[in-house]
């Protein structure tokens, strides 16, 4: 099965340049480690997780219910607290970097470009983000403003990450994957914590938590956070790319041991990233880079009652409010939503878990916009009907199990809409599982590619042509929604010698993409417009695969490994943003170590292969394929007590990732160092 995804010329020749790369990675991260003794070190925080419980990590975003990662038909990576913990990471970005088939680069500063298989770029479109299942997904470009998603790390319980649709359970633009970042209870969070970074790069961070209960079985916790992070390096013209952000929140969770479980939470931020922006000009010199700060703000609050009926059947009703703010230098935006969704989860007889629930969102936003780009009308509402349905059929008693489900939804902007989806799991040993899945996904058109008019670039006249050429892009409310259909399938496998690893394929089928088509010049007053209009107007195939491999050769040292392939082909593909910053080959390989009680040793290797970036001026910019290594050292001198130090890109003073149709500045990552310290009480 994959051979037959990775065509033999295409594999060999992208892997034969990527090879000498991870085998020099893994020498790299195994020249820096110590021989395997007779006997084993002591053990410390990193075997709070054994090995061999990894394949039952609980998850809930694959069926909207709990169950372990072996029983899932899906491709389902989970970063845990005690992954986030031993990580040198500061953003939810750079967290995601450790899941193979997730393309994660980063274009300045502040700015991330975030996917999962495939379609990759700034305005990554094909990919739902939650926040304990309230969605930061913006309509406006269909993608997420990472730099604002700068939670509390001691907060996080785990990120689950779905690779593939998730459309059934979580309905249209879960098309490439779902990641949801699941918070802890307020049961879990008693204590005060307080800490406290600085490093060359990371200024500063501050943060600091604070939980109790009320003695009634109600739990609260509040927390408060400050970020003042600087700027990369930028190659031509000097650009401003540092963030400043404070935000806090709170969590209540009551009636933690009854059948009826409440919770009740909020955050709110502010504050200011800096950007530069190419911005085209109607004469002479017709274009300029201009450093503007972008005032950021936005609150949410968010309610949900879980009323346990019954050991075979279980109601949830959820309901937030997020309201979200962006002041940039080429447009405004204030986007308000509120959404309301209703769950049942009910077992039939030992043989049927049927979930199904139903759904209302409604969305308004106003976009004032400017002389290059703007969005009409300025002010749009939005609605959203959902109903969706999913059984698992248990054909043989803990061996195989047969999921079918769809998801209705009726937008205001496209109509009704159908995502099926069958899955088969197959568990004939408890040591191993194999799985597969085909599922219909759809992505609903923007407001920006309904409704925008936008000026690319203003191409200075060249004789004999003596007018300046206009490249223009307008909306196009006639869009219709995307279309996938995934065919996927897996292996997962564990071993008493301490050893795992998770295997998934897959083969994918876009038709209808949504892409900017070119029309022919014609002269308009003093200049030449070059018009392109959103249309259904592409169609591509992907096919890849992805392998994380898990090994525990001594109690105090864990292994984790990760690789990635995906390929696109199609008329045309080369020059889509089908490819954008969409590496072929990516590796990742990560060492975690206790030397002792009360010292932590953990290093992050991580090869990303080529890619070409096209822009939308036509120009298409090389990203060299690169090797790095992150490292961190962590102390407990006592208890409650731990202080760190990392290093971040080790291996090259800086390297570009991928850069941005916003720009024309290049951003490149640097070489970094920071310290942590952590005080719990």
């Amino acid at each position: 099965m994959i051979a037959s995804l990775f065509p033999r010329s295409n594999r060999l020749s992208r892997l034969g340049r990527g090879l000498p790369r991870l085998f020099a990675l893994a020498l790299l991260l195994a020249g820096t480690l110590p021989a395997p003794a007779a006997a084993s070190g002591p053990p410390g925080d990193v075997l709070e997780l054994p090995l061999e419980q990894l394949m039952n990590i609980p998850i809930v975003s694959a069926s909207r219910k709990t169950q372990a990662i072996a029983d899932v038909a899906s491709a389902v990576f989970v970063i845990t607290q005690d992954d986030i913990r031993h990580s040198a990471a500061t953003t939810i970005p750079e967290l995601l970097r450790m899941v193979p088939g997730v393309q994660v680069a980063q274009v300045d500063g502040t700015t991330w470009a975030v996917s999962i298989r495939g379609f990759n770029g700034n305005y990554a479109n094909k990919l739902l983000v939650m926040i304990d299942g309230r969605s930061v997904y913006t309509p406006l470009y269909g993608g997420v403003f990472w730099d604002v998603q700068d939670l509390l790390f001691e907060n996080i319980e785990r990120i689950e990450v779905i690779r593939g649709p998730g459309s059934t359970m979580w309905g249209a633009n879960a098309v490439n994957g779902v990641i949801n970042i699941i918070t802890k209870s307020a049961h879990d969070t008693y204590g005060t914590l307080v800490t406290a970074l600085a490093g060359d790069r990371e200024h500063r961070t501050v943060s600091a938590r604070y939980g109790a209960g009320t003695g009634n079985g109600t739990s609260y916790r509040l927390y408060l956070k400050n970020v003042d992070r600087g700027g990369t390096h930028s190659t031509g013209p000097a650009a401003a790319d540092s963030l400043n952000l404070t935000r806090g929140g709170f969590r209540v969770d009551a009636g933690a041991d009854g059948s009826l479980n409440l919770t009740v939470q909020g955050d709110a931020y502010g504050g200011s990233a800096d950007h530069t922006f190419t911005v085209p000009l109607f004469s002479a010199p017709f274009t300029s880079n201009n450093s503007s700060p972008v005032d950021l703000l936005g609150g949410n609050f968010l309610s949900r009652l879980d009323w346990l009926q019954s050991e075979t059947s279980k109601y949830s009703l959820q309901l937030y409010y997020d309201r979200t703010g962006r002041d940039t230098l080429i447009f405004n935006e204030r986007r308000d939503t509120v959404d309301l969704d209703l769950q049942h989860n009910l077992r039939i007889n030992g043989r049927h878990e049927l979930t199904w629930g139903a759904g209302y969102r409604f969305l308004h936003d106003h976009t004032p916009g400017s002389a290059v780009f703007a969005l009409d009308p300025t002010d749009r509402s939005d609605t959203l009907i959902n109903l969706f349905a999913q059984d698992e059929i248990t054909l043989l008693p803990e061996t195989l199990r047969l999921v079918l489900g769809t998801k209705v939804e009726h937008r205001t902007t496209t109509g009704w809409q159908l995502e099926p989806s069958a899955k088969l799991s197959f568990t004939p040993r408890k040591e191993y599982s194999l799985w597969a899945s085909v599922t219909r996904s759809v992505r609903t058109p923007t407001r920006a590619e309904q409704d925008v008019s936008a000026t690319l670039a203003v191409i200075p006249p060249t004789p004999p042509a003596v007018r300046p050429t206009f490249v223009t892009l307008s909306g196009n409310e006639a869009l219709q929604a995307e279309s996938l259909m995934a065919y996927e399938a897996g292996l997962r496998a564990e071993s008493n010698a301490g050893v795992s690893f998770d295997l998934s394929t897959f083969y994918n089928r876009y038709t209808d993409v949504i892409t900017p088509q070119t029309g022919t010049p014609f002269p308009q007053g003093s200049h030449v417009n070059l018009p392109s209009v959103f249309r259904n107007v592409a169609s591509y195939d992907s096919s890849g695969g992805e392998l994380a491999v898990n090994w525990q050769p001594l109690e105090w040292w864990k292994l984790k490994g990760g690789y990635s392939y995906i390929r696109f082909f199609g008329t045309g593909v080369e020059a889509s943003p089908a490819v954008k910053a969409t590496p072929g080959n990516q590796a990742t390989l990560r060492s975690l170590m206790a030397l002792g009680k009360k010292v932590d040793f953990d290093l992050t290797g991580r090869y990303v292969g080529e890619n070409r970036f096209p822009l939308a001026n036509g120009t298409v910019v090389v990203i060299p394929d690169y090797v790095t290594m992150d490292a961190r050292l962590a102390w407990r001198p006592a208890a409650g007590w731990e202080v760190s130090l990392a290093g971040r890109n080790l291996l090259q003073r800086r390297h570009l990732e991928t850069v941005s149709d916003q720009t024309a500045v290049r951003h490149e990552i640097e070489r970094d160092f920071y310290g942590k310290v952590s005080w719990a009480f």
